[in-house]
């Protein structure tokens, strides 16, 4: 916590720079270690669930490559094997149409903002992808159970956390929620502030997502939560 001390206003007010700093670091604190949750504005719980350290937007990038198929088709399904219908409207999207947010769902923050913790958040990392691209947890309705295993392999073998100094941690699974999809990964090999940063990368047919997380950034009452 920064504590700004009468000595430290004094030292600011003749202009000395390590002073300064200090009060600018203890006027930069964040509403979310200021305030208590429940008096949080609408437009403060908005921040934490699509703008801040816990929730950041993906990078989508169209590649061919391995762990999906070549190209869309007109119906909003990308073929061949992985038929995964679209969010949304059921027209044919160009690759640059496609966004996504990515929040960490199981994060104290993220629950109180949203009022509630998800189930399965003690033994889990939980990430939420919402927006706008092919839905990897809910099949059409024609594909086959061969189709829908290949498909889950891909996820997990695609799908992790990647953190500087250790193994990532590999998609334990998924299930569908309104607009998205909820990523779970193992708390069993806890992530820590040594890692620095975490990426989320998963991989949906010709779709790349990416998202970055700071850790230093991720203290909540100075507490990593995640």
């Amino acid at each position: 916590m920064n504590t700004v001390t009468r000595r430290s206003a004094m030292l600011a007010a003749m202009g000395l720079p390590a002073a300064m700093g200090a009060l600018a670091a203890a006027a930069a604190k964040e509403f979310w270690d200021e305030k208590f949750p429940e008096d949080w504005s609408a437009a403060e719980i908005q921040r934490i669930l699509n703008d801040s350290p816990w929730a950041q937007k993906g990078e989508v990038k169209f590649n061919g490559g391995p762990g999906g198929a070549v190209g869309f088709s007109p119906g909003g399904f990308y073929s061949p094997a992985d038929q995964v219908q679209y969010h949304g409207s059921s027209a044919e999207k160009s690759p640059g149409a496609f966004h996504a947010v990515v929040r960490w769902a199981s994060a104290k923050p993220v629950c109180a903002a949203g009022k509630g913790t998800p189930d399965g958040a003690s033994q889990f990392y939980m990430l939420a992808m919402t927006g706008d691209f092919p839905d990897a947890a809910k099949p059409s309705d024609s594909e086959s159970v061969t189709a829908a295993a290949e498909r889950g392999d891909m996820l997990r073998t695609y799908t992790k956390l990647e953190r500087k100094g250790d193994a990532p941690i590999y998609l334990d699974h998924i299930q569908p929620i309104p607009g998205g999809e909820m990523y779970y990964f193992s708390r069993m090999d806890p992530i820590t502030a040594a890692n620095k940063e975490i990426t989320f990368t998963t991989k949906m047919g010709p779709l790349e997502f990416k998202a970055k997380f700071p850790l230093k950034d991720m203290l909540y009452r100075g507490k990593l939560e995640l």
